[in-house]
């Protein structure tokens, strides 16, 4: 017997739709794939899943005829692009939902491969994914679970590498502005302190992967944290702590007795992480985050509103 040719890869996926410019739109603006070929006499355009000639999907018009079933297409993506896409559908006004089909503000861990995932629906109500394969071993017994519980089992396992650096940042600060908008909602409120203080970036090879952003506070003595954030793909690795022990070590160079830090109360994340590296809550400003001070009306961390900002700081003493 002959044997059967081997698939390498799945080049084609085809989906009926009822609207079949709307859903062109759908996939080329939200999920991001470039079109490449539309025949309105068939009902049916095409559209490329990463570059030209890797792997293609078809939309088929049903016109006004109701679709039977709702199928399911899962796109591979990178991890960065993975953690960052809550936020961007729901700029984009599509819920982010987990594995549950819940609504999310993070990735689903889908132990047993181990992947990331984040799910949401086309206007047909089609279940679309992105995925990343994760650098861990397979966990079968952790079942499906959400990223920051995920990170919180691998976090001690995944430390830090000897080969991340901690260095000042000499070059225009425009060059970290993607870091920086990873912990700051209001571009108004981002322009008026990107250039202030001094940074110190975390480098990975040639790979900026985290700032953290200290300047002088408004209370003598005291140096603040303005703004901090490591690339999601190299998070839960020890180069947040990183960070944060050198702005220790510049802030007792310059003879400063407290390290403040704010972060909003709605980002539990951000709490455990200042309060598991020393910093204690000191105070909370109230209604911090408001359209009047340039952030997103209803904007929500975690399905918790964004509205007080909490304050925390670190005895140097």
């Amino acid at each position: 017997m002959t044997a059967p040719a081997s698939a390498l890869d799945l080049f084609e996926t085809h989906l009926l739709v009822s609207d079949l410019g709307r859903s062109l739109a759908f996939y080329r603006d939200v999920v991001g794939l470039l079109p490449a070929l539309e025949e309105p006499p068939r009902g049916a355009a095409f559209l490329w899943i990463g570059q030209p000639g890797e792997a293609m999907l078809g939309l088929w018009s049903l016109g006004s005829a109701p679709l039977g079933v709702a199928s399911h297409v899962a796109f591979k993506a990178s991890l960065e692009n993975i953690m960052a896409a809550c936020k961007r559908l729901r700029s984009m006004n599509v819920t982010p939902l987990s594995f549950f089909a819940t609504e999310t503000d993070e990735p689903s861990v889908i132990a047993w491969m181990p992947a990331a995932a984040v799910y949401f629906r086309d206007p047909d109500g089609h279940l679309l994914e992105y995925l990343a394969m994760l650098d861990s071993p397979p966990e079968p017994d952790a079942g499906i679970l959400p990223w920051s519980q995920w990170a919180a089992r691998t976090e001690l396992v995944a430390p830090a590498t000897a080969a991340v650096r901690i260095l000042p940042h000499t070059g225009p600060r425009s060059e970290l502005r993607a870091l920086f908008t990873m912990a700051e909602d209001s571009d108004a409120q981002l322009d008026s302190y990107l250039d202030a203080g001094e940074v110190l970036v975390a480098v990975a090879g040639e790979r900026l992967v985290g700032h953290l952003q200290l300047v002088d506070a408004a209370e003598a003595g005291q140096s603040e944290i303005k703004n901090m954030a490591v690339d999601p793909a190299h998070r839960h690795r020890g180069i947040g702590r990183a960070l944060i022990r050198a702005a220790v070590d510049r802030a007792q160079e310059r003879k400063r007795s407290t390290l403040a830090v704010a972060t909003a109360a709605a980002d539990i994340d951000n709490l455990r992480f200042y309060q598991r590296a020393g910093f204690r809550m000191r105070t909370v400003e109230r209604d911090a985050f408001t359209p009047a001070t340039g952030y997103p009306p209803q904007a929500s961390v975690g399905g918790i509103e964004l509205r007080d900002r909490v304050w925390l700081d670190l005895d140097l003493g």
